[in-house]
């Protein structure tokens, strides 16, 4: 799809407030997510997400990775779904994120004190990094990274924003396993 095309479709699903599937690509990677526009700029859109039947936390993504936009007879359905178990409701901007760049979006998350998801799903990369941003830096955030123990690392993890693809927060399973985190 024409990156024309894509910002075109973004805006409307923004503007009705209309249920999303978002196929996205770096590089070899061809991911997808489904969700609500919250909020968008020229270059990023704030996702809620929803799968499952289920509304989840927040995304920002790069607009230049978004590839395709669609929203058929199964999307009009999934949504029709959400709307009759009254799950809609649950689909609200509750933060005030400036999509400017990722300089604003860092500083205007760091401000909310949420475990943040940093992803980089380029084959060659491929990086998943959670905890908290601690430094926001021109180029690149850093992070204090928890592994699956949830032992925090004594190091900040930084992440240069070419390379960032995803970026979560407010997000279940980052709410959850940040409760039960070890400081060394």
């Amino acid at each position: 799809m024409k990156k024309d095309t894509v910002l075109k479709k973004l805006k409307k699903h923004f503007e009705n407030k209309t249920y999303a599937r978002l196929t996205r690509k770096k590089g070899t990677f061809e991911g997808i997510s489904t969700g609500f526009i919250l909020n968008m700029s020229q270059d990023f859109i704030l996702l809620q997400e929803s799968d499952e039947f289920r509304i989840l936390g927040y995304i920002i993504i790069p607009i230049k990775t978004i590839k395709h936009v669609r929203y058929n007879k199964n999307d009009k359905t999934y949504e029709r779904i959400l709307k009759l178990e009254g799950l809609l409701s649950n689909v609200k901007n509750k933060y005030n994120i400036e999509l400017t760049n990722w300089n604003t979006i860092s500083r205007d998350i760091m401000k909310t004190g949420l475990t943040i998801i940093s992803e980089c799903e380029h084959p060659s990369l491929n990086y998943f990094c959670i905890g908290h941003l601690k430094q926001i830096n021109n180029k690149s955030i850093e992070i204090n990274y928890f592994n699956a123990q949830g032992i925090f690392d004594k190091e900040y993890t930084k992440h240069k924003f070419k390379n960032i693809t995803k970026l979560s927060f407010d997000d279940h399973y980052a709410n959850v396993f940040s409760k039960y985190t070890i400081k060394n």
